[in-house]
């Protein structure tokens, strides 16, 4: 089975993604379209069933306050691609709502 993301938003520091959960699948992935250093790295938080969202929550950007959070495996960066993987699938026409916050990087 597969997703499909949608509704992709960023800033300096974060990147929203939102997709339709499918019962199967673990991955989902949006790319950022400004230049990510070769050595960040990104925390990520899955929320499902929101009442209610504001701006700034995490990272900046409009993201739920409350709901079910959705246990993260891992967030990983390649190139500009982040992709941030659950500990197990969101429920088939579940909406689960993702942020993936950049850290800083040092070399």
């Amino acid at each position: 089975m597969a997703i499909t993301v949608s509704n992709v938003q960023q800033n300096h520091r974060s990147l929203y993604w939102e997709y339709t959960g499918d019962g199967a699948t673990t991955a989902s992935s949006a790319t950022f379209p400004l230049h990510l250093h070769g050595k960040q790295t990104a925390v990520a938080t899955v929320t499902t069933g929101p009442t209610t969202f504001e701006s700034g929550h995490r990272g900046g950007l409009n993201y739920p306050t409350n709901g079910t959070n959705v246990p993260v495996a891992s967030c990983t960066i390649s190139g500009n691609t982040i992709t941030v993987t659950t500990s197990a699938a969101v429920g088939n026409g579940t909406k689960a709502y993702v942020v993936a916050v950049l850290n800083e990087y040092t070399d």
